[in-house]
């Protein structure tokens, strides 16, 4: 393959972008220009407080939120640790987020994606060393599948008073799982563990090229591109010896 036979000179400067700040912008532009698109925005949240009527508009709180989003993973793929806290306090909104617009499974499935993300920088505060994957690195994608199918399960089961639409019940854990794997092989810094991330990016900008969300579409691909090269990166670092 042609990923493994580039030469050391395109290597280093696919390194000089994936460490780049410019990229970190271009990843900004992308990401609140797609949920300007999409009219987040203009997402709202009415609730009642000492009888009286009050309107919250979440939309611009979850623009913020896809900012912090993009701004952690930039951070975690130049290695630095303050974007897994960034990612902490992201999955905490946006568990709060989806709740609030009645997603009644988050407050199962998304303690888990919190927690693991916290573990994560603790993880690297500790100690930070690229390693190939060995019998930990599957073991964690396990786990994180037999968790999504758990807590879905219980959330579609239990938590909603409609029959399982089942469609959307594998819609909804295969991602997850994907994203809780994905999370915990972080901790231990596989380069490899990108292609997780590039397999969960391809599946979304497929899902919204058949919807015609142009928008996602282009916030899902920069996603897939910077997987790619985070994982060029952390591979020759890797081979190298160094973070």
């Amino acid at each position: 393959m042609a990923l493994f036979s580039l030469s050391q000179k395109s290597i280093q400067t696919i390194k000089s972008i994936t460490n780049s700040t410019y990229l970190d912008f271009i990843g900004l532009v992308i990401v609140i220009s797609a949920s300007l698109a999409l009219g987040y925005q203009k997402t709202v949240f009415n609730f009642t407080f000492h009888n009286k009527s009050y309107i919250f508009f979440l939309g611009y709180i979850s623009i913020v939120n896809t900012g912090f989003s993009m701004m952690g993973n930039r951070l975690v793929t130049k290695k630095n640790n303050f974007g897994n806290f960034i990612t902490t306090c992201n999955t905490f909104l946006s568990g709060s987020i989806d709740y609030l617009l009645g997603n009644v499974g988050a407050i199962l499935t998304y303690p888990v994606s919190f927690i693991g993300n916290f573990l994560v920088f603790r993880a690297w505060k500790k100690s930070r060393v690229l390693r190939s994957v060995d019998f930990i690195f599957y073991r964690n994608i396990t786990l994180g599948f037999i968790f999504s199918f758990a807590l879905n399960y219980i959330a579609f089961r239990y938590l909603s008073d409609k029959a399982i639409d089942w469609g959307l019940f594998f819609a909804i854990t295969i991602p997850a799982g994907i994203t809780f794997g994905g999370t915990f092989n972080t901790a231990r810094m596989y380069p490899d563990n990108w292609f997780m991330w590039q397999f969960y990016n391809l599946t979304k900008i497929v899902q919204n090229l058949l919807l015609m969300n142009i928008a996602n579409t282009a916030k899902y691909t920069f996603y897939f591109f910077n997987a790619i090269i985070g994982y060029i990166t952390w591979n020759d670092d890797r081979k190298k010896g160094t973070i």
